[in-house]
């Protein structure tokens, strides 16, 4: 349905910027135009895209605001150099657990202060 639509709003604006009938036909042309949209049928149309969309309103600026928060703040954190870049829980856990234990080899030393 989209397409026909658009078919049908590209054919008129096409015939109105390549017609060479003058004014009096875009004026023309231009006064159904205006009658049509002021139709009962099309403004109940509009009348429920308006209220479909007050009622959506809300839900799409949430959603909209969470999405660009979590965009940027993924944005931000790429952007990080990577030692300020924050680990993730896993790396944390993991890195605890293999400092805990020296590696082999990095055992401490007697006299040795730990650094």
């Amino acid at each position: 349905m989209k397409g026909k639509i658009a078919f049908v709003l590209g054919a008129a604006v096409g015939y109105v910027l390549g017609s060479r009938a003058g004014r009096g036909r875009y004026e023309q042309i231009k006064r159904g135009a205006q009658n049509v949209w002021n139709t009962e049928p099309v403004q109940k149309g509009v009348g429920l895209v308006k209220g479909a969309l007050d009622e959506r309103a809300d839900e799409v600026k949430t959603f909209i605001r969470r999405a660009s928060a979590d965009a940027f703040a993924n944005i931000a954190r790429q952007a990080a150099p990577k030692e300020q870049r924050p680990r993730s829980a896993a790396s944390a856990e993991n890195m605890s657990a293999t400092s805990a234990k020296p590696a082999q080899g990095d055992e401490e030393k007697p006299g040795e202060a730990a650094s």
